[in-house]
């Protein structure tokens, strides 16, 4: 037997047709719904990854047929789903607290994931917190039928490389861009729009691309410490720009009291996946705009997520050999250390040989699932890609979105669109490097007229003021010591001076003086605590 617990509410729909139930939540821009369900009244097997693939949006489906069923998340997993069987029923739900409630489910700890979600505030593959919770990766269909499920990966980021010229490379990278904008821009209509903007590209890019469009109701705000570089240089962008532009002054004074608040305590509940940590940048930012009736009630959010990452700003290479190496032992491990070292060491104390091996182990064993074996050293950096999009991005960053949904608004997510993952996940190596691409578009465009040097990107201050003396003065005795210095250094700052200057206030969660103890356990920034307190709570 199959159970659907799905509310009908905003965000979930159900449509009844022939021999069809469908649950949808999201926007498609490809396909009607009276298409999908005609197509899925017949669909077999073998066609559906291809049907899947064709399908072009944000979204998440349940179909249930009779005694069959389909779960599928789209192409970034933009919505989660849950299952769980107990006896020879299956449980299916977007909530998967509910389920974990239900009556006979095991309760069993995956020590895997506890791990993993240590380490980085997520898990890797479709495992949860929970031995018998079930998930869906980015890209992923199920088929729950006779008693058994069956998982069928219709997408991969990750494919051959298309040799083109830099020039041409370019072309299309403009003509996609615009493409992609103009097709959001046409399904939102008359709606006003909000844009969280900062420094970087990224939101820059959404700013500027909308007015070239001549999007009118748009507003575009900022937060964090007063006199902050992110919202000096959005302010800016927002005049060149002529949209409306709000800053949001945190404090550590206002940003404790609202991680004390029922508000964020139910966000907390509401963005339970079991799969990470809740993200909880800009929440409070939220509430304040809206408390501020600063925002129209049906407004969309669209943010920057993930321009950085599609366009090879996570991509390293230490050696320029890096990626040239033939024994495929070397670069497997070239692969994974990377992928270790910036998403892996939320805890430096956790870096033992034991806990690398089974996390290496089981990174691995999700890329061969997806990615299959090795094929040239051309495309090494797509196995880390596909790594960090099926893991990080789609359960931890993307599922940010849920800020936007706990207030009730819905959401745009252009950089992540499938015309984006299509382009990118071909692209040359070379041409990604150091966003190389990427950036020379932007130029060259100059979307809005803020492309220009005198629009900084991501130029790094200090604020407050009054503690660049003191890290100087303490900063001097680390110097005489190297490379090992600068280590200690860069811990000793962690621990003892970011909780001051972490403009986004995300450290105030946590008790100054627990952040000073765990200097010696080598916490890397206020994901660390989060999920140490978040293991915490679950795992009794």
């Amino acid at each position: 037997m199959i159970n659907f617990n799905i509310k009908i509410s905003r965000d979930w729909q159900k449509f009844t047709k022939k021999n069809i139930s469908l649950w949808v939540k999201g926007y498609i821009y490809s396909h009607t719904i009276d298409e999908i369900i005609d197509k899925f009244s017949v669909i077999n097997k073998s066609e559906i990854s291809s049907y899947v693939n064709s399908i072009d949006g944000h979204y998440a489906l349940i179909v249930n047929r009779h005694d069959l069923a389909f779960l599928i998340v789209d192409k970034i997993r933009s919505t989660p789903i849950f299952f769980t069987k107990i006896k020879n029923d299956f449980y299916i739900d977007y909530d998967p607290k509910n389920l974990v409630k239900l009556m006979g489910f095991d309760k069993s700890i995956n020590e895997n994931a506890k791990l993993e979600i240590s380490m980085s505030g997520f898990t890797v593959g479709s495992k949860t917190l929970f031995e018998n919770l079930h998930s869906l990766k980015a890209g992923e269909i199920v088929i729950l039928q006779n008693n058994s499920y069956e998982y069928l990966h219709y997408y991969q980021y990750f494919g051959e490389l298309i040799k083109k010229s830099f020039s041409k490379h370019l072309e299309e990278l403009s003509d996609v861009t615009l493409k992609i904008f103009k097709k959001m821009l046409k399904k939102i209509g008359d709606r006003q729009i909000v844009i969280p903007l900062s420094a970087g590209n990224d939101s820059r890019l959404v700013a500027s691309i909308l007015k070239h469009l001549g999007a009118k109701n748009v507003k575009c705000y900022s937060y964090g410490t007063p006199g902050n570089f992110e919202a000096k240089i959005a302010k800016v962008i927002s005049e060149k720009l002529d949209y409306e532009w709000k800053f949001i002054p945190l404090t550590h004074k206002s940003e404790k009291k609202f991680y004390k608040s029922k508000d964020y305590k139910d966000y907390l509940d509401f963005g339970e996946t079991y799969c990470s940590v809740p993200y909880i940048q800009s929440l409070s930012t939220i509430k304040y705009l809206k408390d501020m009736n600063w925002i129209n009630q049906d407004a969309v959010f669209i943010n920057g997520n993930s321009g950085d990452f599609i366009s090879g700003g996570h991509v390293k290479i230490k050696n320029k050999d890096d990626y040239q190496i033939k024994d495929i032992l070397l670069r497997k491990e070239n692969i994974l250390s990377q992928l270790i070292e910036k998403h892996f060491s939320l805890w430096a104390y956790l870096k033992n040989d034991n806990n690398l091996k089974k996390l290496k182990t089981n990174l691995w064993n999700e890329i061969q699932k997806g990615c299959g074996e090795y094929q040239t050293t051309t495309n090494d950096h797509l196995l880390y890609e596909y790594s960090e999009l099926i893991d990080r991005q789609s359960k931890y960053v993307i599922t940010g979105q849920k800020v936007f949904e706990y207030y009730k608004h819905e959401w745009r997510l252009p950089l992540w669109d499938d015309e984006y993952l299509f382009f990118w996940q071909k692209v040359p190596l070379e041409f990604k490097l150091k966003q190389k691409l990427f950036i020379e578009m932007l130029k060259k465009n100059n979307f809005g007229n803020v492309w220009g040097d005198d629009f900084p990107v991501n130029k790094k201050t200090i604020v407050p003021k009054w503690i660049i003396p003191l890290r100087y003065i303490c900063k001097i005795p680390f110097s005489f010591f190297g490379m090992r210095g600068k280590r200690a250094w860069k811990q000793f700052d962690i621990n003892f001076f970011f909780y001051f200057r972490d403009v986004n206030h995300m450290m105030d969660t946590q008790n100054y003086f627990n952040i000073i103890k765990d200097i010696f356990k080598g916490p890397r920034n206020h994901v660390s605590w989060q999920t140490k307190d978040y293991l915490k709570k679950i795992v009794r």
